[in-house]
């Protein structure tokens, strides 16, 4: 089972590669230039972005080798899920968007857009990535409710991230914590607000990178 050919991987994952670059190189110019290290977090939001692609391309290599059965793939989802919301997340670093006196407010803003930019799409291909071996593997059925299931967790998750602080690691270091606000947000409006409105963002978001992705097709 091929997932993608190798070709498109590798320019695929160059041209991440050089988007990534270009914010890091924004967010240096920002630091040693104008003197701004307030959003040195980001570097770190934009690496948790890229991790749900790294689980795929090991996935894929497992199933090339045929080493990956169908209760490891499931194990490997579910590990793919817990950071699939990182790369969204970083949109709500729009929240730093602060007025600057002349050019300082347009470098601003064009280096969060590029962070936000480069992960967003990140999780969007692995998506796209991980709803073929989901196909491959069980159905395409199945892999449509993956898709959904992992669309709508992912704007909560990142209610969860942007106001009250919840990292995916939380799960196993303070699970008890986590466990107990989940089940007070429910009636909460923002949580149901930001899930929803965040929910049908990153689903249009992902049916446009599917649809750009096969614009050829016969």
């Amino acid at each position: 089972m091929k997932i993608y050919k190798e070709s498109n991987r590798q320019q695929v994952l160059f041209n991440l590669g050089l988007m990534s670059a270009l914010a890091v190189v924004l967010f240096l110019f920002e630091a040693i230039v104008l003197h701004n290290t307030y959003l040195i977090g980001i570097n770190w939001n934009l690496f948790l972005a890229w991790i749900p692609l790294f689980i795929i391309l090991y996935m894929n290599k497992q199933i090339k080798e045929k080493s990956l059965s169908k209760n490891k793939i499931l194990i490997f989802s579910l590990l793919w899920l817990l950071f699939f919301p990182n790369a969204p997340y970083i949109i709500t670093d729009l929240v730093h968007l602060h007025p600057y006196n002349g050019n300082s407010y347009w470098h601003h803003q064009i280096m969060i857009y590029t962070y936000a930019f480069v992960s967003l799409i990140c999780g969007l291909l692995s998506l796209y990535w991980i709803q073929k071996i989901w196909a491959t593997t069980f159905s395409k059925y199945w892999s449509i409710f993956f898709v959904i299931t992992s669309v709508t967790l992912s704007g909560y998750g990142v209610f969860l991230g942007r106001i009250q602080r919840f990292n995916s690691w939380d799960l196993f270091t303070h699970p008890m914590a986590l466990l107990k606000y989940v089940l007070h947000s429910f009636s909460n409006p923002t949580a149901i607000l930001m899930t929803f409105e965040f929910s049908i963002f990153i689903g249009l978001a992902y049916c446009m990178l599917h649809s750009l992705i096969h614009l050829n097709d016969q």
